[in-house]
């Protein structure tokens, strides 16, 4: 039986392209977001919903018999610090209203994203493994890191089923919206337009990174599989290459462009140097049987392609 799937904060970075996979292949798609989208611009049916009206939330899950959500509705790293006390609310909020409205109700599944910003200097920042200490320094990462153990209680109580990846940079096409590794999607933008890019980090600051496809396919592989083939109550490591600002703008121009980089660094180079160069996932690999399929040039290759100037 296909899947009646509720989609919040669907106008985000990861919102379309997790309608169209969804669509695709043959769910009942329900876009969601507190924007409203441009006309004709949506290929499912959309309603207006703030994230944080249980209410309504509930009303829409009654109404519509959601067996799943994806909630994505999120303040991210960057934009988070400039109002930190706004981005708990949002955050914690958003989560906790949707479980809440949920319980008791047709929805079986809550997909809910993490963040590498949940790990810090204590984690062992080379190569992070999926279970380790964690003091997260911005307010982003310790939203992420509670909600973690929000929904681990959920999950270990049986109350709901919830699932979770900690993501790293996602390399998309559309404009991303205010997080630490946004630079990788600006510098292809620029490159495309031939224009100059001030990068915000080091040149030599390297972060995981991820092509939006492959997180698309590891998150709905990780909605589809058993209850019993999960082996953790909280949120998967998730990678796939590794690049800094340097090496990604070589990369770019490797492809025929000629992007040319100054760097200035500014305060999302702090929370970088608290984040994973490299995250071990060799449980979710194991656990989901995921491999991803873009490669550094092959994302960039893809990406750039997709870009709209």
């Amino acid at each position: 039986m296909n899947n009646r799937i509720l989609i919040i904060g669907a106008l985000g970075q990861l919102g379309g392209v997790f309608i169209e996979a969804l669509l695709k292949r043959g769910d009942f798609v329900l876009a969601s977001d507190i924007n409203t989208p441009k006309k004709d611009n949506m290929k499912c049916e959309f309603v207006f919903l703030d994230a944080l009206n249980e209410r309504k939330i509930k009303k829409i899950i009654l109404k519509y018999n959601i067996s799943q959500i994806y909630n994505f509705a999120a303040v991210l790293s960057a934009k988070g610090e400039k109002d930190p006390m706004t981005t708990w609310d949002i955050n914690m909020g958003a989560l906790l209203k949707v479980v809440k409205a949920s319980l008791n109700t047709s929805v079986q599944t809550i997909f809910w994203p993490s963040s590498i910003a949940v790990f810090s200097k204590h984690s062992g920042l080379a190569c992070v493994k999926n279970d380790v200490t964690m003091f997260p320094n911005t307010m982003y990462g310790i939203t992420k890191l509670a909600g973690e153990k929000i929904m681990s209680y959920y999950n270990e109580k049986g109350l709901m089923d919830i699932r979770s990846i900690r993501y790293p940079g996602v390399v998309s096409s559309t404009e991303p919206g205010g997080g630490t590794t946004d630079y990788v999607v600006e510098m292809l933008q620029n490159a495309k337009e031939n224009k100059p890019y001030t990068c915000p980090l080091r040149k030599d600051t390297v972060l995981p990174m991820i092509h939006i496809k492959d997180v698309v396919t590891a998150t709905l592989e990780l909605m589809g599989v058993e209850k019993e083939k999960i082996s953790t109550s909280g949120a998967y490591n998730l990678g796939s290459f590794e690049t800094s600002p340097e090496k990604w703008s070589n990369t770019i121009n490797s492809l025929g462009y000629s992007l040319k980089i100054t760097y200035k660094e500014d305060f999302r180079q702090k929370i970088a140097d608290s984040w994973p160069k490299k995250v071990d996932d060799s449980l979710f690999r194991r656990d989901i049987a995921w491999e991803p399929i873009y490669d550094e040039r092959a994302t960039a290759e893809d990406i750039i392609e997709q870009l709209v100037i």
